[in-house]
Protein backbone atom coordinates (compact mmCIF):
# COMPACT_ATOMS: atom_id res chain seq x y z
CA UNK A 1 0.00 0.00 0.00
CA UNK A 2 3.07 2.58 1.03
CA UNK A 3 3.51 2.44 -2.57
CA UNK A 4 0.36 3.98 -3.83
CA UNK A 5 1.04 6.77 -1.55
CA UNK A 6 3.20 10.29 -1.11
CA UNK A 7 2.92 12.45 1.51
CA UNK A 8 5.85 14.43 0.43
CA UNK A 9 4.14 15.29 -2.55
CA UNK A 10 0.90 16.42 -1.18
CA UNK A 11 2.56 18.42 1.46
CA UNK A 12 4.64 20.10 -1.43
CA UNK A 13 1.79 20.90 -3.30
CA UNK A 14 -0.51 22.33 -0.86
CA UNK A 15 1.82 24.39 0.34
CA UNK A 16 2.66 25.83 -3.05
CA UNK A 17 -0.83 26.71 -3.59
CA UNK A 18 -0.93 28.52 0.07
CA UNK A 19 2.00 30.32 -1.59
CA UNK A 20 1.52 30.58 -5.07
CA UNK A 21 -1.75 31.69 -6.24
CA UNK A 22 -0.78 30.59 -9.86
CA UNK A 23 0.16 27.44 -9.00
CA UNK A 24 -3.87 26.34 -7.88
CA UNK A 25 -4.77 27.68 -11.19
CA UNK A 26 -2.37 25.50 -13.17
CA UNK A 27 -3.36 22.19 -10.74
CA UNK A 28 -7.15 22.51 -10.30
CA UNK A 29 -7.90 20.50 -13.61
CA UNK A 30 -5.53 17.84 -12.68
CA UNK A 31 -6.54 17.41 -9.21
CA UNK A 32 -8.91 17.74 -6.55
CA UNK A 33 -9.35 17.28 -2.44
CA UNK A 34 -10.60 13.86 -3.24
CA UNK A 35 -7.35 12.80 -4.81
CA UNK A 36 -5.18 13.30 -1.52
CA UNK A 37 -4.77 9.89 0.45
CA UNK A 38 -4.06 12.66 3.89
CA UNK A 39 -7.65 13.91 4.56
CA UNK A 40 -6.11 16.94 5.84
CA UNK A 41 -4.21 18.17 2.66
CA UNK A 42 -7.90 17.15 0.84
CA UNK A 43 -9.56 19.72 3.68
CA UNK A 44 -6.48 22.01 3.14
CA UNK A 45 -6.67 22.12 -0.34
CA UNK A 46 -10.63 22.81 -0.26
CA UNK A 47 -10.21 25.85 1.74
CA UNK A 48 -7.24 27.25 -0.57
CA UNK A 49 -9.79 26.60 -3.49
CA UNK A 50 -12.93 28.62 -1.48
CA UNK A 51 -10.09 31.70 -0.54
CA UNK A 52 -9.29 31.98 -4.33
CA UNK A 53 -12.97 32.34 -5.59
CA UNK A 54 -13.13 35.10 -3.28
CA UNK A 55 -10.18 36.68 -4.72
CA UNK A 56 -7.76 35.82 -1.71
CA UNK A 57 -5.81 33.19 -1.03
CA UNK A 58 -3.70 34.60 1.37
CA UNK A 59 -2.27 32.08 4.32
CA UNK A 60 -4.19 34.31 6.76
CA UNK A 61 -7.30 33.18 4.28
CA UNK A 62 -7.20 30.06 4.44
CA UNK A 63 -6.82 30.09 7.93
CA UNK A 64 -10.29 31.88 8.74
CA UNK A 65 -11.68 29.74 5.72
CA UNK A 66 -10.95 26.67 8.11
CA UNK A 67 -11.92 27.99 11.26
CA UNK A 68 -15.56 29.19 9.99
CA UNK A 69 -16.18 25.28 8.57
CA UNK A 70 -14.76 24.39 12.53
CA UNK A 71 -11.89 22.73 10.66
CA UNK A 72 -9.67 24.14 11.65
CA UNK A 73 -8.48 21.83 14.68
CA UNK A 74 -9.24 18.63 12.80
CA UNK A 75 -6.06 19.67 9.97
CA UNK A 76 -3.66 20.13 13.24
CA UNK A 77 -4.02 24.14 13.47
CA UNK A 78 -2.70 26.92 12.00
CA UNK A 79 1.02 26.19 12.91
CA UNK A 80 0.40 23.34 10.37
CA UNK A 81 -0.88 26.06 7.92
CA UNK A 82 2.90 27.75 8.56
CA UNK A 83 4.80 24.33 8.41
CA UNK A 84 3.24 23.89 4.90
CA UNK A 85 3.96 27.38 3.24
CA UNK A 86 7.89 25.98 4.22
CA UNK A 87 7.03 22.55 2.15
CA UNK A 88 7.00 25.09 -1.53
CA UNK A 89 8.50 24.24 -4.34
CA UNK A 90 8.90 26.05 -8.06
CA UNK A 91 6.08 25.81 -10.09
CA UNK A 92 7.11 23.13 -12.41
CA UNK A 93 8.10 20.62 -9.51
CA UNK A 94 4.35 21.83 -7.85
CA UNK A 95 2.72 20.17 -11.19
CA UNK A 96 4.81 17.13 -11.22
CA UNK A 97 4.00 16.82 -7.67
CA UNK A 98 -0.15 17.29 -8.96
CA UNK A 99 0.10 14.39 -11.37
CA UNK A 100 2.02 12.17 -9.11
CA UNK A 101 -0.90 12.56 -6.51
CA UNK A 102 -2.99 12.37 -9.43
CA UNK A 103 -1.34 8.86 -10.81
CA UNK A 104 -1.27 7.50 -6.98
CA UNK A 105 -5.82 8.57 -6.66
CA UNK A 106 -6.08 6.48 -10.62
CA UNK A 107 -3.96 3.39 -9.09
CA UNK A 108 -5.61 3.34 -5.80
CA UNK A 109 -8.75 3.40 -7.60
CA UNK A 110 -7.45 0.43 -10.14
CA UNK A 111 -6.00 -1.58 -6.85
CA UNK A 112 -9.71 -1.51 -5.74
CA UNK A 113 -11.20 -2.22 -8.81
CA UNK A 114 -8.95 -5.50 -9.53
CA UNK A 115 -10.44 -6.42 -5.63
CA UNK A 116 -13.60 -6.07 -7.07
CA UNK A 117 -12.95 -8.32 -10.34
CA UNK A 118 -11.12 -10.80 -7.72
CA UNK A 119 -13.54 -11.14 -5.40
CA UNK A 120 -16.54 -11.50 -7.73
CA UNK A 121 -14.44 -14.36 -9.59
CA UNK A 122 -13.71 -16.12 -6.04
CA UNK A 123 -17.30 -16.25 -4.91
CA UNK A 124 -18.08 -17.84 -8.59
CA UNK A 125 -20.13 -14.71 -9.91
CA UNK A 126 -19.93 -13.14 -13.39
CA UNK A 127 -17.15 -10.12 -13.56
CA UNK A 128 -18.21 -8.53 -16.89
CA UNK A 129 -19.30 -5.20 -14.39
CA UNK A 130 -16.15 -5.22 -12.33
CA UNK A 131 -14.22 -5.86 -15.59
CA UNK A 132 -16.06 -3.02 -17.36
CA UNK A 133 -14.89 -0.67 -13.95
CA UNK A 134 -11.43 -1.90 -13.70
CA UNK A 135 -11.03 -1.01 -17.81
CA UNK A 136 -12.32 2.01 -17.19
CA UNK A 137 -9.94 2.81 -14.52
CA UNK A 138 -6.68 2.23 -16.39
CA UNK A 139 -7.96 4.42 -19.67
CA UNK A 140 -5.62 6.87 -18.40
CA UNK A 141 -2.48 5.01 -16.93
CA UNK A 142 -0.65 1.93 -17.61
CA UNK A 143 -2.65 0.32 -15.40
CA UNK A 144 -0.06 -2.55 -14.06
CA UNK A 145 -1.47 -3.85 -10.99
CA UNK A 146 -0.08 -6.45 -8.73
CA UNK A 147 -3.50 -8.70 -8.40
CA UNK A 148 -1.65 -11.37 -6.03
CA UNK A 149 -1.64 -9.02 -3.16
CA UNK A 150 -5.38 -8.26 -3.90
CA UNK A 151 -6.19 -11.85 -4.44
CA UNK A 152 -4.39 -12.21 -0.33
CA UNK A 153 -6.18 -9.59 1.19
CA UNK A 154 -9.84 -11.24 -0.33
CA UNK A 155 -8.33 -14.91 1.18
CA UNK A 156 -7.85 -13.00 4.53
CA UNK A 157 -11.33 -11.07 4.31
CA UNK A 158 -9.75 -7.33 4.62
CA UNK A 159 -11.20 -6.12 1.49
CA UNK A 160 -14.80 -4.82 1.74
CA UNK A 161 -16.12 -3.26 -1.65
CA UNK A 162 -17.97 -0.28 -2.18
CA UNK A 163 -21.43 -0.47 -2.87
CA UNK A 164 -24.47 1.68 -4.29
CA UNK A 165 -26.78 1.48 -1.03
CA UNK A 166 -29.12 4.79 -1.63
CA UNK A 167 -32.13 5.35 -3.88
CA UNK A 168 -33.60 1.73 -3.96
CA UNK A 169 -35.74 -0.04 -6.88
CA UNK A 170 -38.46 -2.03 -6.82
CA UNK A 171 -36.28 -5.25 -6.51
CA UNK A 172 -33.72 -3.74 -3.76
CA UNK A 173 -31.04 -3.04 -5.58
CA UNK A 174 -29.38 1.17 -5.45
CA UNK A 175 -28.40 3.30 -7.61
CA UNK A 176 -26.32 5.70 -5.27
CA UNK A 177 -23.31 5.41 -3.59
CA UNK A 178 -22.92 6.86 -0.01
CA UNK A 179 -19.72 9.22 0.83
CA UNK A 180 -19.38 9.59 -3.08
CA UNK A 181 -20.64 12.39 -5.21
CA UNK A 182 -23.18 11.48 -7.39
CA UNK A 183 -24.67 13.04 -10.73
CA UNK A 184 -28.18 13.23 -12.61
CA UNK A 185 -28.33 14.94 -15.55
CA UNK A 186 -31.15 15.81 -17.48
CA UNK A 187 -33.47 17.49 -19.49
CA UNK A 188 -36.49 19.64 -18.92
CA UNK A 189 -39.71 17.34 -17.19
CA UNK A 190 -37.76 14.13 -16.59
CA UNK A 191 -38.91 14.33 -12.93
CA UNK A 192 -35.15 14.61 -12.20
CA UNK A 193 -36.37 16.88 -8.95
CA UNK A 194 -39.18 14.01 -7.95
CA UNK A 195 -36.36 11.17 -8.20
CA UNK A 196 -34.65 13.61 -5.46
CA UNK A 197 -36.88 14.16 -3.29
CA UNK A 198 -37.62 10.22 -3.83
CA UNK A 199 -34.48 9.35 -2.28
CA UNK A 200 -34.72 11.59 0.52
CA UNK A 201 -38.22 9.95 1.99
CA UNK A 202 -36.43 6.57 1.24
CA UNK A 203 -33.55 7.62 3.34
CA UNK A 204 -36.34 9.24 6.40
CA UNK A 205 -37.65 6.12 6.30
CA UNK A 206 -34.73 4.18 6.98
CA UNK A 207 -34.39 6.96 10.05
CA UNK A 208 -31.77 9.08 8.63
CA UNK A 209 -31.72 12.68 8.26
CA UNK A 210 -30.95 14.46 5.20
CA UNK A 211 -30.11 17.75 3.73
CA UNK A 212 -31.86 19.37 0.48
CA UNK A 213 -29.53 22.55 -0.82
CA UNK A 214 -32.14 23.66 -3.48
CA UNK A 215 -30.89 26.51 -5.37
CA UNK A 216 -33.39 26.95 -8.20
CA UNK A 217 -36.59 27.76 -5.71
CA UNK A 218 -36.98 30.79 -3.15
CA UNK A 219 -39.43 29.70 -0.78
CA UNK A 220 -39.66 25.28 -0.71
CA UNK A 221 -43.40 25.17 -1.36
CA UNK A 222 -42.72 23.16 -4.42
CA UNK A 223 -40.00 20.93 -2.48
CA UNK A 224 -42.53 20.61 0.52
CA UNK A 225 -45.75 19.78 -2.45
CA UNK A 226 -43.80 17.23 -3.86
CA UNK A 227 -42.19 15.76 -0.37
CA UNK A 228 -46.06 15.47 0.41
CA UNK A 229 -47.24 14.13 -2.90
CA UNK A 230 -45.09 11.42 -2.36
CA UNK A 231 -44.87 10.51 1.22
CA UNK A 232 -48.80 10.10 1.04
CA UNK A 233 -48.21 7.98 -2.16
CA UNK A 234 -46.02 5.15 -0.02
CA UNK A 235 -48.55 5.97 2.60
CA UNK A 236 -46.61 7.64 5.39
CA UNK A 237 -48.96 9.55 7.56
CA UNK A 238 -48.90 13.07 7.83
CA UNK A 239 -48.27 12.74 11.50
CA UNK A 240 -44.86 11.31 10.41
CA UNK A 241 -44.93 13.34 7.65
CA UNK A 242 -45.08 16.18 9.96
CA UNK A 243 -42.58 14.88 12.60
CA UNK A 244 -39.76 14.41 9.78
CA UNK A 245 -39.71 18.00 8.50
CA UNK A 246 -40.60 20.30 11.06
CA UNK A 247 -38.52 21.58 14.18
CA UNK A 248 -35.88 23.75 14.03
CA UNK A 249 -34.45 24.87 10.94
CA UNK A 250 -30.56 24.18 12.04
CA UNK A 251 -30.31 21.14 14.37
CA UNK A 252 -28.26 23.22 17.23
CA UNK A 253 -28.95 21.12 20.66
CA UNK A 254 -31.59 19.36 18.90
CA UNK A 255 -29.45 16.01 18.35
CA UNK A 256 -32.48 13.81 19.60
CA UNK A 257 -35.23 15.35 17.33
CA UNK A 258 -37.28 13.49 15.32
CA UNK A 259 -36.69 16.27 11.98
CA UNK A 260 -34.96 14.22 9.38
CA UNK A 261 -35.03 16.67 6.45
CA UNK A 262 -33.49 20.03 7.00
CA UNK A 263 -34.24 22.50 3.76
CA UNK A 264 -31.75 25.23 2.83
CA UNK A 265 -32.92 27.49 -0.15
CA UNK A 266 -29.40 28.69 -1.84
CA UNK A 267 -31.48 30.71 -4.61
CA UNK A 268 -29.91 34.12 -4.36
CA UNK A 269 -27.01 33.56 -1.97
CA UNK A 270 -25.86 30.65 -3.16
CA UNK A 271 -23.37 28.25 -1.10
CA UNK A 272 -21.47 30.85 0.94
CA UNK A 273 -18.83 30.44 3.85
CA UNK A 274 -21.00 30.87 6.75
CA UNK A 275 -24.34 28.18 5.24
CA UNK A 276 -21.37 25.82 3.82
CA UNK A 277 -19.86 25.30 7.29
CA UNK A 278 -23.29 24.86 8.60
CA UNK A 279 -24.36 22.45 6.39
CA UNK A 280 -21.01 20.70 6.98
CA UNK A 281 -21.55 20.72 10.74
CA UNK A 282 -25.46 19.35 10.45
CA UNK A 283 -24.00 16.82 8.09
CA UNK A 284 -20.97 15.57 11.03
CA UNK A 285 -23.28 15.68 13.76
CA UNK A 286 -25.80 14.13 12.24
CA UNK A 287 -24.08 11.89 10.06
CA UNK A 288 -25.96 12.55 7.36
CA UNK A 289 -26.13 9.76 4.74
CA UNK A 290 -27.82 12.01 1.89
CA UNK A 291 -27.46 15.44 0.95
CA UNK A 292 -28.96 16.69 -2.31
CA UNK A 293 -27.53 19.58 -4.65
CA UNK A 294 -30.83 20.91 -6.87
CA UNK A 295 -29.19 23.33 -9.79
CA UNK A 296 -25.40 22.61 -10.46
CA UNK A 297 -25.65 26.28 -12.35
CA UNK A 298 -27.49 28.14 -10.49
CA UNK A 299 -25.32 27.28 -7.39
CA UNK A 300 -22.59 28.41 -9.19
CA UNK A 301 -24.20 31.74 -10.75
CA UNK A 302 -25.47 32.72 -7.51
CA UNK A 303 -21.29 32.18 -6.24
CA UNK A 304 -19.94 35.31 -4.80
CA UNK A 305 -18.54 36.27 -6.96
CA UNK A 306 -20.46 34.16 -9.89
CA UNK A 307 -19.11 31.47 -11.05
CA UNK A 308 -19.12 30.12 -14.91
CA UNK A 309 -20.48 25.98 -15.44
CA UNK A 310 -18.63 26.39 -19.40
CA UNK A 311 -15.45 26.69 -17.44
CA UNK A 312 -13.47 24.03 -16.14
CA UNK A 313 -11.33 25.87 -13.79
CA UNK A 314 -14.68 27.41 -12.35
CA UNK A 315 -16.29 23.86 -11.92
CA UNK A 316 -13.05 22.37 -9.95
CA UNK A 317 -12.69 25.73 -7.72
CA UNK A 318 -16.84 24.94 -6.70
CA UNK A 319 -16.22 21.26 -6.68
CA UNK A 320 -13.13 21.44 -4.58
CA UNK A 321 -14.15 24.37 -2.19
CA UNK A 322 -18.01 23.78 -1.78
CA UNK A 323 -18.67 20.15 -2.63
CA UNK A 324 -16.09 17.48 -2.22
CA UNK A 325 -15.97 19.09 1.62
CA UNK A 326 -19.86 17.25 2.03
CA UNK A 327 -18.46 14.04 0.45
CA UNK A 328 -15.29 13.67 2.94
CA UNK A 329 -18.01 14.39 5.97
CA UNK A 330 -19.11 10.92 4.98
CA UNK A 331 -21.99 12.20 2.71
CA UNK A 332 -23.41 10.70 -0.59
CA UNK A 333 -23.93 14.12 -2.59
CA UNK A 334 -26.68 14.30 -5.81
CA UNK A 335 -26.11 16.77 -7.76
CA UNK A 336 -28.75 17.70 -9.92
CA UNK A 337 -27.81 19.41 -13.28
CA UNK A 338 -29.68 20.15 -16.36
CA UNK A 339 -28.06 19.09 -19.88
CA UNK A 340 -27.43 20.88 -22.93
CA UNK A 341 -28.89 20.87 -26.07
CA UNK A 342 -27.75 19.07 -29.32
CA UNK A 343 -26.10 20.80 -31.96
CA UNK A 344 -29.26 19.52 -34.58
CA UNK A 345 -31.71 21.72 -36.69
CA UNK A 346 -33.09 24.96 -35.46
CA UNK A 347 -35.79 24.39 -33.12
CA UNK A 348 -35.17 21.13 -32.21
CA UNK A 349 -35.47 20.29 -28.38
CA UNK A 350 -32.87 17.22 -28.65
CA UNK A 351 -30.75 16.78 -25.61
CA UNK A 352 -27.28 15.08 -25.68
CA UNK A 353 -27.40 11.77 -24.71
CA UNK A 354 -24.73 12.22 -22.03
CA UNK A 355 -23.04 14.63 -20.53
CA UNK A 356 -24.18 18.01 -18.55
CA UNK A 357 -24.48 20.96 -19.63
CA UNK A 358 -21.44 23.22 -19.34
CA UNK A 359 -17.92 21.73 -18.70
CA UNK A 360 -16.68 18.61 -18.66
CA UNK A 361 -15.12 18.82 -15.43
CA UNK A 362 -18.64 17.75 -13.78
CA UNK A 363 -18.74 13.98 -15.25
CA UNK A 364 -14.96 14.07 -14.66
CA UNK A 365 -15.06 15.04 -11.21
CA UNK A 366 -18.17 12.20 -10.16
CA UNK A 367 -16.63 9.37 -7.85
CA UNK A 368 -20.02 7.98 -7.86
CA UNK A 369 -22.17 7.31 -10.03
CA UNK A 370 -23.95 9.45 -13.30
CA UNK A 371 -27.37 9.18 -14.36
CA UNK A 372 -29.04 10.36 -17.47
CA UNK A 373 -33.07 10.59 -18.29
CA UNK A 374 -34.41 9.94 -21.33
CA UNK A 375 -38.35 11.30 -21.03
CA UNK A 376 -41.06 8.49 -22.21
CA UNK A 377 -43.46 10.28 -21.12
CA UNK A 378 -43.77 13.63 -18.76
CA UNK A 379 -44.86 13.20 -15.51
CA UNK A 380 -46.37 15.85 -12.85
CA UNK A 381 -48.75 16.14 -9.80
CA UNK A 382 -51.36 14.88 -12.15
CA UNK A 383 -50.17 13.01 -15.04
CA UNK A 384 -48.54 10.12 -14.97
CA UNK A 385 -44.71 9.42 -15.74
CA UNK A 386 -42.27 7.18 -17.19
CA UNK A 387 -38.48 8.35 -17.79
CA UNK A 388 -35.37 5.45 -18.39
CA UNK A 389 -32.95 6.09 -16.17
CA UNK A 390 -29.31 5.13 -17.66
CA UNK A 391 -25.54 5.22 -16.10
CA UNK A 392 -23.12 7.41 -18.32
CA UNK A 393 -20.76 6.80 -15.79
CA UNK A 394 -20.17 4.56 -12.52
CA UNK A 395 -16.50 4.53 -10.86
CA UNK A 396 -17.12 1.83 -8.28
CA UNK A 397 -18.91 -0.29 -10.75
CA UNK A 398 -21.32 -1.67 -8.60
CA UNK A 399 -24.89 -0.33 -9.86
CA UNK A 400 -26.65 -3.28 -11.37
CA UNK A 401 -27.28 -2.48 -15.17
CA UNK A 402 -29.49 -4.26 -18.33
CA UNK A 403 -27.85 -3.24 -21.88
CA UNK A 404 -30.19 -1.62 -23.99
CA UNK A 405 -28.82 -0.46 -27.54
CA UNK A 406 -25.31 0.29 -26.28
CA UNK A 407 -26.56 1.90 -23.40
CA UNK A 408 -26.95 0.79 -19.40
CA UNK A 409 -30.40 0.81 -18.05
CA UNK A 410 -30.27 1.20 -14.48
CA UNK A 411 -34.23 1.46 -13.87
CA UNK A 412 -37.27 3.20 -14.81
CA UNK A 413 -38.94 5.91 -12.78
CA UNK A 414 -43.06 5.54 -13.10
CA UNK A 415 -45.17 8.02 -11.49
CA UNK A 416 -48.96 7.49 -10.65
CA UNK A 417 -50.95 10.45 -9.64
CA UNK A 418 -53.34 9.29 -6.96
CA UNK A 419 -56.10 11.87 -6.37
CA UNK A 420 -58.41 11.71 -3.46
CA UNK A 421 -60.58 15.21 -3.89
CA UNK A 422 -58.00 18.28 -2.65
CA UNK A 423 -55.27 15.76 -1.62
CA UNK A 424 -52.62 14.83 -4.29
CA UNK A 425 -50.94 11.99 -3.84
CA UNK A 426 -47.84 10.60 -6.31
CA UNK A 427 -47.21 6.25 -6.32
CA UNK A 428 -43.62 7.19 -7.60
CA UNK A 429 -40.85 4.14 -7.71
CA UNK A 430 -37.74 2.95 -9.95
CA UNK A 431 -39.17 -0.32 -11.63
CA UNK A 432 -35.70 -2.20 -12.09
CA UNK A 433 -34.80 -3.40 -15.83
CA UNK A 434 -35.80 -7.15 -14.81
CA UNK A 435 -39.84 -5.54 -14.37
CA UNK A 436 -39.18 -3.18 -17.28
CA UNK A 437 -38.41 -6.37 -19.37
CA UNK A 438 -41.73 -8.28 -18.15
CA UNK A 439 -43.97 -5.41 -18.62
CA UNK A 440 -42.69 -4.98 -22.11
CA UNK A 441 -43.88 -8.37 -22.81
CA UNK A 442 -47.29 -7.49 -22.64
CA UNK A 443 -49.63 -6.10 -25.55
CA UNK A 444 -49.13 -2.78 -26.54
CA UNK A 445 -51.28 -2.98 -29.79
CA UNK A 446 -51.56 0.53 -29.54
CA UNK A 447 -48.15 1.23 -30.36
CA UNK A 448 -48.23 -1.55 -33.38
CA UNK A 449 -51.07 0.17 -34.64
CA UNK A 450 -49.28 3.78 -34.13
CA UNK A 451 -46.26 2.97 -36.04
CA UNK A 452 -48.75 1.26 -39.19
CA UNK A 453 -51.02 4.13 -39.17
CA UNK A 454 -47.87 6.63 -39.26
CA UNK A 455 -46.09 4.31 -42.31
CA UNK A 456 -49.29 4.45 -43.54
CA UNK A 457 -49.87 8.50 -43.45
CA UNK A 458 -46.28 9.37 -44.59
CA UNK A 459 -46.62 6.92 -47.34
CA UNK A 460 -50.30 9.03 -48.74
CA UNK A 461 -48.29 12.16 -48.19
CA UNK A 462 -51.76 13.49 -47.62
CA UNK A 463 -54.13 14.22 -44.57
CA UNK A 464 -57.13 11.02 -44.50
CA UNK A 465 -60.00 11.24 -42.00
CA UNK A 466 -60.29 8.79 -38.82
CA UNK A 467 -62.84 6.89 -40.72
CA UNK A 468 -60.50 6.20 -43.58
CA UNK A 469 -57.64 5.19 -41.14
CA UNK A 470 -60.01 2.53 -40.23
CA UNK A 471 -60.84 1.32 -43.50
CA UNK A 472 -57.73 1.16 -44.56
CA UNK A 473 -55.75 -0.64 -41.74
CA UNK A 474 -58.78 -3.33 -41.49
CA UNK A 475 -58.27 -3.95 -45.31
CA UNK A 476 -54.87 -4.62 -44.63
CA UNK A 477 -55.67 -6.80 -41.67
CA UNK A 478 -57.65 -8.81 -43.22
CA UNK A 479 -55.49 -8.99 -46.90
CA UNK A 480 -53.39 -11.18 -44.38
CA UNK A 481 -56.20 -13.15 -42.87
CA UNK A 482 -56.54 -11.55 -39.84
CA UNK A 483 -59.46 -10.21 -37.71
CA UNK A 484 -60.09 -6.49 -38.03
CA UNK A 485 -58.36 -3.56 -35.73
CA UNK A 486 -60.72 -2.91 -32.66
CA UNK A 487 -62.11 0.78 -32.67
CA UNK A 488 -60.61 1.55 -29.75
CA UNK A 489 -57.13 0.89 -30.07
CA UNK A 490 -56.82 2.74 -33.28
CA UNK A 491 -57.98 5.62 -31.14
CA UNK A 492 -55.53 5.14 -28.60
CA UNK A 493 -52.83 4.99 -31.40
CA UNK A 494 -53.53 8.30 -33.49
CA UNK A 495 -54.32 9.97 -29.59
CA UNK A 496 -50.00 8.80 -29.15
CA UNK A 497 -49.10 10.35 -32.24
CA UNK A 498 -51.05 13.25 -32.00
CA UNK A 499 -50.10 14.37 -28.29
CA UNK A 500 -46.03 13.58 -29.11
CA UNK A 501 -45.84 15.17 -32.30
CA UNK A 502 -45.89 12.35 -34.97
CA UNK A 503 -49.37 13.62 -36.32
CA UNK A 504 -51.15 16.39 -36.26
CA UNK A 505 -55.25 17.09 -36.26
CA UNK A 506 -56.52 19.16 -39.56
CA UNK A 507 -59.90 20.74 -39.35
CA UNK A 508 -61.50 20.61 -42.94
CA UNK A 509 -65.06 21.97 -42.28
CA UNK A 510 -66.31 19.64 -39.38
CA UNK A 511 -63.72 16.82 -39.93
CA UNK A 512 -60.91 15.35 -38.52
CA UNK A 513 -58.04 15.25 -41.13
CA UNK A 514 -54.73 13.32 -39.86
CA UNK A 515 -51.25 14.30 -41.40
CA UNK A 516 -48.35 13.45 -40.64
CA UNK A 517 -45.33 15.26 -39.70
CA UNK A 518 -42.76 13.23 -38.94
CA UNK A 519 -42.66 8.91 -39.14
CA UNK A 520 -42.91 7.05 -35.66
CA UNK A 521 -41.45 3.76 -35.22
CA UNK A 522 -42.01 2.02 -32.41
CA UNK A 523 -39.74 0.20 -30.35
CA UNK A 524 -42.07 -2.99 -30.25
CA UNK A 525 -41.73 -3.56 -33.85
CA UNK A 526 -44.54 -4.72 -36.51
CA UNK A 527 -44.91 -7.63 -35.12
CA UNK A 528 -46.25 -8.56 -31.54
CA UNK A 529 -44.82 -10.71 -29.02
CA UNK A 530 -47.57 -13.48 -28.37
CA UNK A 531 -47.55 -13.92 -32.97
CA UNK A 532 -43.79 -14.60 -32.75
CA UNK A 533 -43.27 -18.36 -33.27
CA UNK A 534 -42.05 -19.79 -30.79
CA UNK A 535 -37.87 -21.03 -30.92
CA UNK A 536 -37.30 -24.70 -31.68
CA UNK A 537 -35.39 -26.30 -28.49
CA UNK A 538 -33.67 -28.61 -31.30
Amino acid sequence: MSKLINQPAEYTLVGSCLTNPEILEKVIERVGPQDFYDQRMGTIFSAIARATIKGNASQTSVVEELRASLELDSVGGSKVISWLTGQATTLENAVDSANTIKQLSNKRDQAAAAMRVAETINEGGDPILDLEAFNTSIEDDGGWVNLGSIINNIIEGTHKRLEPTILKRTDGSCLLYPARLNLIAAPPESMKSWLAKLTCIQQMQEGHAVVYIDCEESDGITCAERLYSIAIGLDISVVTLRDWLEGPVTDEGSRDADKRLFFYKAENTGLSGKSRAQILRLVRKRKVPFVVLDGFASAMASHNPPLEEDRARDVNLFLSGSVFPIVASGAGVLVVDHVAKSSGTAGQTAFQSRGPRGSGAKLAAVSGVALMANVLQAGSAWQEGKVEIYVTKDRPGRVKIAHRANKRLAGVLVSNPILQGIVEATKIEIQSPDLVDAIQAEKRWDLIAAQMISRLLSELHSPISKTEIKELMNDDRKKSGKSGWRGETLVKAIDYLVAYGWCKIEKDGRSEMIASLHEYKAEWGLIHVDDKPEESPF
